[in-house]
């Protein structure tokens, strides 16, 4: 018997849906990596299964006995999925599955939940992410015992565009790992700036290229800020392709384009010594169902201007200047008070360090435990 507060449970199977991790840790990579390996330090008593085509979870669950791999290259949000995913909760006889994506069985011959991160696809998507929303995923949630998403924001705006109810959706908030923290090196390794063509400080972006992450805005209040104050710092763009500064149709001119580094993919230790060494972190997204990166740059010491719109005021409480993603001017302007004031730099890295000690991977794990158990405890009252 498992003891968990005043109760007791039995032994519970219990099939997280791995597909989405690889050796790229976007966001919801990460979210997945970090919950399976807290779940593991954690929880000795129930079973777990780990559906994935990824060879390193195989080796990462054989050091576990109470963890099992099975192997699945299943593309995610696939009609594939629809119908090979079931039988496998069948056959090993499966008493709750949990899909940390957007994506779930509508047959569902166990109980399941699912972590929905944001609305982003609704809001931003293509006609045909809209289209698997609506007919695809929607469905899925509503037929799941429980939504878990990742903050109040995000909560909200499931019930406005999905109209899941209130009750059915629980917060958990991402974590920090331990390895994003201040580094006691006076300087970048020779080695990564001569890899990457760092001569210089710099200011640092962590994203994407969709529309939401702001790309073009942080270019032009970069340029901005350079000219304004005669800054001597580069723009550092993680996750963006050099052709962002190529097309001659994004409005942002060819003035300081050789200021601009861009680097489409790191690993997660180079991404460390990005972060601990830039003197500013700059992400103006125009929305975040959480905002994981405004909280790695500040683990890691690095004081933060974001956005003060949808989930990002919520992680960022007051350790982070907020502005306007939409008001260039005030992004420049910023950026600019944060890098001539030493005074406000050192609070905000200050107020910072102390913010990120809020966030728990496992934390995050244990919450999410405890809804395991109460889906379980509903399935046998039910």
């Amino acid at each position: 018997m498992l003891i968990c507060g005043y109760f007791l449970f039995p032994r519970m199977k219990i099939l997280i849906d791995a597909r989405v991790i690889s050796d790229k840790m976007h966001g919801i990579a990460r979210y997945s990596y970090n919950l399976i390996e807290n779940i593991a330090e954690i929880d000795t008593e129930n079973e777990y299964i780990l559906l994935s085509g990824y060879s390193e979870l195989e080796v990462f669950s054989s050091r576990y006995k109470n963890f099992k791999f099975i192997k699945c290259n299943t593309p995610l949000y696939s009609v594939q999925e629809q119908l090979i995913i079931p039988p496998i909760l069948k056959r090993e006889n499966v008493d709750l599955y949990h899909s940390p994506t957007f994506s779930a069985p509508i047959y569902q011959p166990c109980k399941v939940i699912m972590t929905v991160y944001d609305m982003i696809h609704l809001i931003f998507g293509r006609p045909i992410h809209r289209l698997y929303y609506k007919y695809i995923a929607k469905r899925a949630m509503t037929k799941a015992l429980c939504i878990i998403t990742l903050s109040e924001y995000s909560k909200n705006d499931i019930v406005k565009w999905l109209g899941i109810p209130q009750e059915k959706i629980y917060v958990t908030h991402s974590g920090v790992d331990k390895r994003f923290k201040p580094t006691g090196d006076a300087a970048m390794p020779d080695e990564i700036k001569k890899r990457f063509g760092i001569s210089n400080r710099y200011i640092l972006f962590v994203g994407n290229q969709k529309p939401h992450k702001n790309s073009i805005g942080t270019l032009k209040a970069f340029k901005m800020a350079v000219k304004k104050e005669r800054l001597p710092h580069y723009l550092i763009l993680v996750g963006i392709k050099k052709d962002i500064i190529e097309d001659k149709n994004n409005g942002i001119g060819d003035e300081f384009n050789n200021r601009i580094i861009c680097i489409d993919n790191l690993t997660d230790n180079d991404l460390i010594k990005f972060y601990q060494f830039a003197d500013l972190f700059l992400l103006p997204s125009l929305y975040e169902g959480f905002g994981l990166p405004m909280l790695e740059a500040m683990a890691c010491g690095v004081p933060v201007v974001t956005s003060n719109s949808t989930s990002i005021p919520e992680v960022t409480g007051n350790a982070a200047i907020l502005v306007d993603p939409e008001n260039t001017q005030e992004i420049a302007n910023a950026v600019c008070s944060v890098l001539k004031d030493e005074n406000l730099k050192t609070d905000l890295i200050r107020k910072g360090l102390e913010r990120a000690k809020m966030f728990s991977w496992k934390r995050m794990a244990e919450e999410t435990i405890k809804l395991y158990m109460r889906g379980y405890e509903s399935s046998n009252n039910s």
